[in-house]
Order: structure tokens, then C-alpha cells, then sequence
């Protein structure tokens, strides 16, 4: 019996490939050979992954920031040539949007599996709905468990399904080294706000009172970009280091790999900690739901905490505030999140 090859599409964003990574991880026990195309943000999550055969890079970012770009179809179809080139048996459309549409119908696999109700016309470029079987027409369930609903419709157990990345670069640790050049070694909280959300983050005040009250026996890392570096500048903690727009994918790796707690409301980053098997994970949700995003246990075991309140229009999934009041920003309390570090 001949060893069937596997296309996985995910060209979104990094945390989206992470939750493709226990779908595959079921492939590859089951002896499928397994290759993803991907675009520049989960670049990282898949290259040297030993889970994966081969990754094909869509670089969809550079050719959205040359546009207007009349070559993107000249570069889409060229693209989609060499992966038909590679004979798949099975195409999975993990990503089910108008970015995966031209190489999901053009790979040439003989079977394409996708959902119904995938977005931007891309369940047309599919020739098999898994959802047409009762057990997979739920669609409100995590985005990692609708990726290993894909197994389970190949017939394949999912119990085993799990998180493998690459080894953290030694680079990433010597370049991270230099800027924690703590006084005292001491645990390591590590403080991920994501103010990018805007009024949807947990609100700015609360990292100020959540900081002011963190014990001095620990030390304080702030991550993120530009937006989380204009709160971090507002904090004051004896032993905070302030990292924002400093770290790669591999630098926060390291970091999380030697923190004692990550307290986070940026859903990126949970991600990258929970494909770690980082059980000391705070994530606070305003107004994403938990169910569909937050890290849970493949296995069953409670290990992850989430935080959210207890409001009537909460969790909305919306990015703007129909009432306009974004009351969702001051929950969960700042009490809350204390009482969750030990």
C-alpha cells in the first residue's frame, strides 16, 4: 500500500497554523505524508518542523505590500503549478477563506476536504463537505477541533493529537539573554496585553493596577508591538524589562520557556505558549469566545486558565462594540488575575 500524501492549507495568521499542528501530528502517526503550504506568519511555526515532509511558502504579505500588483497572477499560478506537481492524494483547506480558493482548486488532489460553510467561496474549490456527516455539522466548536474533525472524517483516531514544534534556536537564547540582565534571579511573569485590539483590549488601567500589585519577588517581561510599548511605558515594577517590538516567534519561544507564568490577552501568543504545553497560562478573553480560540487540553485534563466576565453580551466575538460601551474591556477583574498567580 502506497503511503498517501497530504496537502495542508494555512495562510493566515501564526495562531491559525499552530492549530493545524495536532491534525497533522495525527497524519504523520497514521503514516500520511504530510506538507503545508503556509503563508510568511506561520512561516516559523512549520519550518523545521519534524512533523512536516515539506512547507510551500505563498508569500501573500510581499504581494499585498506591492500592491496594486498585476504579477499576482502570474505568481499565484506558478504557485499553484508546483504543488500540483506533487501529486496529492488528499487536500485539507484548514484556512476555508478566499485565500486558500486558486491553490485548493488548483492542487490537484484527487480529494479536497473542506466545510459548507467555508468563506469566500473557497468550498467550491472543495469536491467533498465533511460536514454532509451529522457528527461534523458543528461549527461553534474550537478551530483546532474543527481541523481534527478532518481526521476523524479520514477515519483516523484523534486522542493521540498533539503539539510538536521545532527545537528554540541557540540564537534566539544569546540574543535574549542580553536584555534580561535581571539583578537577582527570580520567577519570570511574562505580560502579553496585545493593545492593538483598541477599546476590545483588556483595558490599559488594568495592566497598570495588575503590575503595581505583583509581588517583587518576581520578575516582569512585557512582549508585543508598538501599541503594547506605549502601555509598557506606563508600568512600573522594580524588576520589569520591557520587550516589546524586540522579539521574533523563536525569541518569545525562549522566553516562554523559562518563565514561571504568562498572563495574556493576545490570542497569538497563547497560542505559541500552548503549543509549548506551557500549563501556567492566564488568558484573558474581553470579547473573543473562549471555546473557539483559547488553549484547552487535547488530553482532558484541566490545565489552562481562562478568565473572562460575566456580562450579558459577553463573549460577542466582534471587534466593535454595538452598545459602543466596551464594558468588556474591565473584565475579568484585576482581582481575578492576582488571584491566579501563585
Amino acid at each position: 500500500m502506497s503511503i498517501a500524501r497530504v496537502l495542508i492549507i494555512s495562510l493566515g495568521e501564526l495562531k491559525e497554523t499552530i492549530y493545524t499542528l495536532p491534525l497533522i501530528s495525527v497524519l504523520r502517526q497514521n503514516d500520511y505524508e504530510v506538507e503545508i503550504l503556509t503563508s510568511e506568519k506561520g512561516f516559523e511555526v512549520v519550518n523545521r518542523n519534524p512533523m512536516i515532509n515539506r512547507v510551500h511558502l505563498m508569500p501573500l504579505e510581499q504581494w499585498m505590500n506591492k500592491m496594486p500588483y498585476m504579477g499576482i497572477f502570474e505568481d499565484l499560478s506558478e504557485c499553484t503549478k508546483k504543488l500540483k506537481k506533487r501529486n496529492f492524494d488528499i487536500a485539507i483547506d484548514c484556512q476555508r477563506s478566499f485565500r486558500s480558493f486558486v491553490p485548493f482548486a488548483g492542487c490537484g488532489a484527487a480529494r479536497r476536504l473542506t466545510y459548507s460553510n467555508s468563506k469566500g467561496f473557497s468550498s467550491f474549490a472543495g469536491n467533498e463537505n465533511i460536514d454532509t456527516k451529522p457528527e461534523y455539522k458543528d461549527k461553534h466548536i474550537h478551530q483546532v477541533k474543527l481541523n481534527l474533525n478532518f481526521a476523524a472524517y479520514l477515519g483516523l483516531k484523534t486522542t493521540s493529537a498533539e503539539f510538536l514544534l521545532p527545537e528554540v534556536k541557540y540564537s534566539a537564547k544569546s540574543k535574549m539573554d542580553k536584555f534580561l540582565n535581571f539583578s537577582e534571579e527570580r520567577p519570570i511573569i511574562v505580560l502579553s496585553p496585545d493593545m492593538a485590539q483598541g477599546e476590545a483590549s483588556w483595558h490599559p488601567k488594568n495592566w497598570i493596577n495588575l503590575v503595581n500589585n505583583i509581588p517583587q519577588m518576581y520578575n516582569v517581561i512585557i512582549v508585543g508591538n508598538s501599541h503594547d510599548s506605549v502601555l509598557a511605558n506606563k508600568l512600573s515594577h522594580k524588576n520589569l524589562v520591557n520587550l516589546c517590538k524586540k522579539t521574533t516567534f523563536e525569541d518569545l519561544r525562549y522566553i516562554f520557556s523559562i518563565s514561571h507564568l504568562i498572563i495574556s490577552n493576545n490570542l497569538e501568543n497563547s497560542a505559541i505558549a500552548w503549543a509549548m504545553n506551557k500549563e501556567n497560562l492566564i488568558t484573558i478573553s474581553t470579547n473573543m469566545p473562549p471555546e473557539k480560540y483559547n488553549p484547552y487540553s487535547l488530553k482532558g485534563e484541566n490545565k489552562y486558565k481562562t478568565l473572562i466576565g460575566s456580562l450579558g453580551c459577553q463573549p460577542c466575538g466582534e471587534k466593535y462594540c454595538t452598545q459602543s460601551t466596551f464594558k468588556c474591556s474591565h473584565t475579568p477583574t484585576v482581582e481575578a488575575v492576582i488571584n491566579c498567580i501563585k
